[in-house]
C-alpha cells in the first residue's frame, strides 16, 4: 500500500498536505455537507393555507381591501374620488394584512427553506442578480420580436405611486410585501404543495399563467400580449428557479425581491438623474426595460 504524500518513504521530513487529501471516505475525513431539499419540503395543504387564499381573494379580487380602508376613514368611500395616494393606501393596508397572515402561517417553511444556501452559498447569491439580468434580456428580445413594449396599467400605477407615496412605505410594500405574498401563493402553494398531487410542470404552467394574469385583474381583461410578456418571463424565471432549487420558498422570495428592488431603485435613484427629454419620451420610458418586470 502506498503512503500518503505527507509521509515520504525515504524518511525525510513530511511536506505540505495537498488539497483533497485524505480522499473521500478515508478514516477521519468529515463528509462534505449537502443541502437536502427534503428538509424544507413544502408539506401538505392545511387550514392556514385556506385562510390566506380566502383572505387574498376577498381583499385583492373582491375589493374588501378598499372597503376596509374606507371603513377606517383612510380613503374616500366613493371609488371615483380615489387619488393615486388613496390607491397606495388601499394597497399598503391590503399587503399589511396579507403579509401578517403569511408570516403567521408560513414563517417556519420560509426560514427553513433558506437552508438552500448551506452549500454553494456564493454562486447561489450571485445567481440572483444574474437571473434578473437574463430575464431582462429575454424580455427585451421577445418584445422586439412581437412589437413595441407597452406599459401595463399595473406598472403605470406603481410608477405613479412612487411620485406621491412615502418612499420607505413604497419600498416596504413593493420590495418586501408583494414578493412574500405572491411567492407564497404562486410558488409555495401552486407549485410546491399542489405538486404532491399533480405533475410539477403542470403546476408550473398554472403558476406562470395565474401570476401573469393576476396583474391585470383591475383592467377588466383590457390588455394586450405585449403587456403580458414581461410578467410571463418573470414568472417563468422564478418558477423554474424555485423548482430547480428544491422548491425553496425563501429563494423564490429573494429572487422576486431582487427584481422589484432593482426596479424601484431605478425609479428613485436613476430616473431623477436623467436629463429632460422632448415629449413623449420620459425618464420612465428610457428605463422601461428595467421597470417592465416590476410586479
Amino acid at each position: 500500500m502506498s503512503l500518503p504524500p505527507s509521509a515520504p518513504a525515504d524518511g525525510t521530513a513530511p511536506g505540505p498536505v495537498p488539497a483533497g487529501w485524505p480522499p473521500s471516505g478515508w478514516p477521519g475525513r468529515a463528509e462534505r455537507r449537502r443541502a437536502d431539499p427534503a428538509r424544507w419540503a413544502p408539506g401538505p395543504f392545511h387550514w392556514g393555507d385556506a385562510l390566506v387564499v380566502l383572505a387574498y381573494g376577498g381583499i385583492m379580487v373582491l375589493g374588501l381591501g378598499f372597503l376596509l380602508a374606507a371603513a377606517l376613514g383612510l380613503v374616500p368611500a366613493d371609488p371615483s374620488a380615489l387619488t393615486v395616494l388613496d390607491g397606495f393606501t388601499v394597497n399598503l393596508l391590503s399587503y399589511a394584512i396579507l403579509v401578517t397572515l403569511v408570516l403567521l402561517v408560513a414563517w417556519r417553511p420560509l426560514v427553513t427553506s433558506l437552508r438552500v444556501f448551506a452549500t454553494g452559498t456564493w454562486w447561489k447569491i450571485l445567481l440572483l442578480p444574474a437571473l434578473w439580468f437574463t430575464t431582462i434580456l429575454v424580455n427585451a428580445l421577445l418584445l422586439s420580436l412581437i412589437g413595441d413594449a407597452q406599459t401595463s396599467a399595473n406598472q403605470a400605477a406603481l410608477e405613479e405611486m412612487t411620485t406621491q407615496a412615502p418612499p420607505a412605505l413604497m419600498i416596504l410594500m413593493t420590495v418586501v410585501g408583494a414578493p412574500l405574498v405572491e411567492e407564497y401563493l404562486f410558488r409555495h402553494l401552486l407549485v410546491g404543495k399542489l405538486s404532491r398531487w399533480i405533475n410539477v410542470w403542470v403546476c408550473a404552467a398554472v403558476s406562470v399563467l395565474a401570476f401573469s394574469f393576476l396583474h391585470f385583474l383591475g383592467t377588466g381583461g383590457d390588455f394586450r400580449l405585449v403587456e403580458v410578456v414581461p410578467y410571463l418571463t418573470l414568472a417563468v424565471t422564478i418558477t423554474v428557479t424555485y423548482i430547480l432549487m428544491g422548491r425553496s420558498f425563501g429563494y423564490a422570495v429573494l429572487l422576486h425581491m431582487v427584481n422589484n428592488g432593482i426596479a424601484i431603485a431605478m425609479l428613485y435613484l436613476v430616473a431623477p438623474l436623467l436629463p429632460e427629454m422632448p415629449q413623449p419620451v420620459t425618464p420612465t420610458t428610457v428605463l422601461a426595460p428595467f421597470l417592465a418586470l416590476l410586479g
